[in-house]
């Protein structure tokens, strides 16, 4: 038979709640008496000699040493490896769209004879060229997991086979097809 006694909630919250006890020990003083909570936040605080009476004021700029050249591509990395670009422009020269080797979108250039263009047809025409861009992009990992997958000595039908049908990656030649396609029947008599 079981001797433990039964189980009191009241004890149970009790003691859960007494470890959010923030009151210090044998501090009977009243509040108004004791330091102010606030006073913990003075180490966040530099003195500003020019504020009259040298007054404290935050710290705007806690790193000692600024940038002064930050990083004008945020979007690369900071290892020093270059990283393969694609890009792609129409053939008006209006729309330039630069992707990463995944496919997402890097950046986009538009020249100044797109504001001849309306909201949608610009919107259509980025559409399109990031689309020519990703595919790009995607055909070089076909490339590169090709050759690699080469080195490893595996059989070159049946890796394309793996990055066409599983991996659904375009080959070069593919996206030079597409590419290809796309300007012939979008931009036939565009003379620009």
């Amino acid at each position: 038979m079981d001797d433990t006694s039964p189980h009191d909630d009241e004890e149970d919250d009790y003691d859960v709640l007494s470890a959010l006890d923030f009151s210090t020990s044998g501090d009977d003083t009243s509040p108004n008496d004791r330091a102010s909570d606030l006073d913990a936040f003075d180490g966040y605080v530099v003195e500003d000699p020019t504020v009259d009476g040298g007054g404290l004021l935050p710290d705007p700029d806690p790193d000692p040493d600024p940038d002064p050249d930050p990083d004008p591509d945020p979007g690369l990395p900071d290892d020093g490896l270059p990283v393969p670009l694609f890009t792609v422009t129409n053939p008006q020269g209006t729309v330039t769209v630069t992707t990463f080797m995944d496919g997402r979108v890097h950046r986009i250039d538009l020249s100044p004879k797109v504001s001849t263009m309306t909201e949608t047809n610009l919107a259509d025409e980025i559409l399109v060229i990031a689309r020519l861009a990703t595919q790009d992009a995607r055909s070089a990992q076909y490339t590169f997991m090709l050759e690699g997958m080469r080195q490893q000595g595996h059989d070159d039908v049946a890796t394309r086979d793996f990055l066409s049908r599983d991996l659904d990656l375009p080959s070069p030649e593919q996206a030079d097809a597409d590419r290809a396609a796309v300007f012939s029947t979008r931009y036939t008599g565009d003379h620009d």
